[in-house]
């Protein structure tokens, strides 16, 4: 797959620098099933935030916007293995690590966004995972110097309280999760939890520079 089409949603890779991860999470505490399809909850909120993003709206705005389509406790626990594995993995900055992984996401999810020129989403359709997580299955149309690319990305989401949220995105087959989950225990194992954190931190204020 182009580098330029991975880069377009996968957005949150390590070109990026560790940010993010997806996948294993803590099973939902018996919540009400979701009324409505995860794909039409990732229409509406995915279309609202693209529609903020062109109205140059403010970052607080974009903010509430994006969380509303991202679980990032999920992507948090994820990135490091999962929850049974997290508190060990990150103690005792956890807090700390899960909030910069948080403004990571956000902040790379809208820059993405932002850097396009033409962007086309088509939901194609979903399907459902075992254990009750949902695909939704997205071709993304978009120009990358002056031409014209057609990306598969699948949004896995779940169910949490009466709603759905992504917590995994693959692009062409390639599981951002699997990625973040290899790039972020591989830091931790060589250099500590301290230099994750570090990483993360000067990601955000190189993204901040950018903006």
């Amino acid at each position: 797959m182009p580098n330029s089409a991975r880069s377009l949603i996968a957005g949150f890779a390590l070109s990026f620098v560790s940010a993010v991860a997806f996948l294993g999470h803590a099973p939902a505490a018996a919540a009400a099933t979701p009324t409505v399809t995860p794909s039409a909850v990732f229409k509406e909120r995915h279309s609202k935030v693209l529609e903020l993003v062109k109205k140059r709206a403010d970052p607080e705005t974009l903010a509430k916007e994006v969380d509303q389509l991202l679980d990032y406790k999920a992507l948090a626990e994820a990135s490091l293995g999962g929850p049974a594995r997290y508190a060990n993995k990150c103690a005792p900055r956890c807090a700390e690590f899960e909030a910069l992984l948080t403004k990571l996401i956000r902040e790379n999810y809208l820059k993405r966004l932002r850097s396009d020129k033409k962007y086309e989403l088509t939901i194609v359709g979903e399907e459902a995972k075992v254990g009750g997580d949902m695909r939704v299955i997205t071709n993304i149309a978009l120009t990358r110097d002056g031409k014209a690319e057609v990306v598969e990305v699948v949004y896995v989401m779940h169910a949490v309280g009466d709603t759905w949220k992504v917590e995994d995105i693959i692009t062409d087959g390639v599981s951002l999760a699997k990625n973040y989950k290899f790039e972020f225990n591989k830091i931790i194992r060589d250099k500590g939890v301290d230099e994750l954190i570090l990483r993360l931190d000067n990601k955000l204020v190189e993204l901040a520079k950018k903006n």
